[in-house]
């Protein structure tokens, strides 16, 4: 697990790997920390690690952007 807290943004950032995403007890034995970033008014954000392969998904996603990007350029 990594946590990141943007105290500029009241932002706090949890990132779970693979197994910690999967494991419930692990999860709910986080509410107590999450409960205490948000009486202070953070917003917290959890980022789970998926089971899908990073490159495929990047440059699909960014192929997606750019047939957007194309399609807003030919109606202008």
């Amino acid at each position: 697990m990594e946590v990141n807290v943007r105290r500029d943004k009241k932002i706090v950032e949890v990132w779970l790997t693979r197994t910690e995403a999967q494991d419930s007890a692990f999860q709910e034995s986080l509410a107590p920390y999450f409960a205490m970033f948000k009486a202070q008014k953070y917003l917290v954000a959890v980022f789970k690690s998926g089971n899908g392969d990073l490159v495929s998904g990047t440059t699909e996603l960014l192929r997606h952007n750019l047939r957007l990007q194309l399609r807003e350029a030919a109606i202008q």
